[in-house]
């Protein structure tokens, strides 16, 4: 995150994303992962703007990687909650048909 918006790279996806308002991918999941240091609230409020318009069903998950107690970054592998939230998403989505 640059002060509390996305980076370039996830900027370039919402960009590309028009592509994917084609007649038949209403209702397909897209699911956003993001970690974070301090807030993400003005990408995820993004993504959650546009998904009505794009007709998908939208999935966050998102992770703090700071702990402003001891003022470090965390590597995400200490974020065991976090993780098994993505890999229940992804389990969750791989059996939707």
């Amino acid at each position: 995150m640059y002060w509390g918006y996305m980076t370039a790279q996830l900027k370039a996806v919402q960009d590309r994303m028009e592509a994917l308002t084609w007649e038949g991918f209403e209702g397909k999941a897209f699911a956003v992962l993001i970690t974070y240091r301090f807030h993400c609230q003005s990408t995820v409020g993004m993504f959650e703007r546009i998904a009505p318009y794009f007709n998908i069903r939208l999935h966050t998950v998102t992770c703090c990687t700071y702990d402003s107690k001891t003022g470090k970054d965390l590597p995400i592998s200490a974020c065991e909650r976090k993780l098994e939230q993505a890999y229940q998403l992804g389990e969750e989505l791989g059996r939707v048909q």
